[in-house]
């Protein structure tokens, strides 16, 4: 079996693009075509459809994906073992993180100890972020978790934080510094896209003490929530550490509820937790463990 060859594919299909995927490898895009069309050939399978500039994995080539990641996951084990000595003078290693704020001073700080180190960084929300760790598509992550994280990572806590509400300034609630969660009945509430997570936390509150907003509008950015609230549209919520500081158009308001809380997780698999490059990334994120 050649292994040049599926590395070529699990790159392609990974990346679902012959281009990002020479990219990555660096590697000319005729080449990879080549060595993908010579893995399907030798086995007279299909295991990519393309679609436009874009592919995506047969049903075969879905299980062929699962069973690349194990073995890479083994070489990269191995590799790991035989190499303990050497210091990280190369590589590449995919971060993610459900925002800038945590994540920025850990990046910067590694990138500094590592310069040759090449960095990539994935931000999405928290659902999205844990999905990449799950199909290898990020090394290691910074994550907000709502209880226990998912069995499949290995994970060490940052930090905790509360939620605020937000509301115009010339809110009958912007005089005040904290607010109860009987003040969002007969509101109109912005909130943020289903997987979100400050969303899910804010409806689980208010389903367990029967609140109901007057209605509530989905948007799928801070940025468009923000603007929303500033325009005087309703109120919204989001994690005290990313409420903008100058904004004089809004107002941040206390929760009395500590169950609107938030960790920050550093997250990768529990398979890769000894790769070097990734137990490098902790160790220095734990200079940054803050819990109030």
């Amino acid at each position: 079996m050649n292994h040049i060859y599926l590395r070529a594919y699990y790159a392609v299909a990974s990346e679902g693009s012959f281009t990002r995927a020479a990219n990555v490898l660096n590697v000319t895009q005729s080449t990879l075509s080549s060595q993908v069309k010579a893995l399907e050939e030798t086995y007279d399978v299909r295991l990519l459809d393309r679609r436009g500039r874009s592919v995506v994995p047969t049903d075969v080539g879905e299980e062929l994906m699962r069973h690349c990641r194990d073995l890479f996951d083994r070489q990269e084990q191995i590799d790991v073992l035989l190499d303990k000595s050497r210091k990280l003078h190369a590589g590449r290693l995919k971060i993610g993180a459900d925002g800038p704020k945590h994540v920025l001073p850990v990046l910067k700080r590694f990138m500094d100890l590592h310069p040759n180190i090449n960095v990539t960084l994935t931000t999405g929300n928290a659902k999205g972020v844990t999905q990449r760790l799950l199909n290898y598509e990020s090394d290691v992550a910074i994550v907000a978790t709502e209880n226990t994280p998912n069995a499949q990572l290995f994970t060490e806590r940052l930090t905790r934080y509360s939620l605020v509400a937000y509301v115009p300034k010339s809110h009958k609630l912007a005089g005040q510094k904290t607010m109860e969660l009987k003040d969002f009945a007969d509101e109109l509430l912005i909130i943020r896209e289903p997987t979100s997570l400050t969303r899910r936390l804010l409806l689980k509150s208010l389903k367990r003490d029967k609140i109901e907003p007057r209605n509530m509008i989905e948007m799928d950015s801070r940025e468009a929530s923000r603007e929303a609230v500033a325009s005087g549209m309703g109120i919204s919520v989001m994690s005290e550490v990313e409420f903008p500081k100058g904004d004089d158009r809004i107002i941040a308001l206390q929760i009395n509820d500590p169950t609107l809380r938030i960790e920050e997780h550093v997250a990768c698999l529990k398979s890769r937790k000894n790769t070097k490059s990734i137990k490098e990334f902790f160790r220095v994120a734990r200079d940054f463990v803050d819990f109030k």
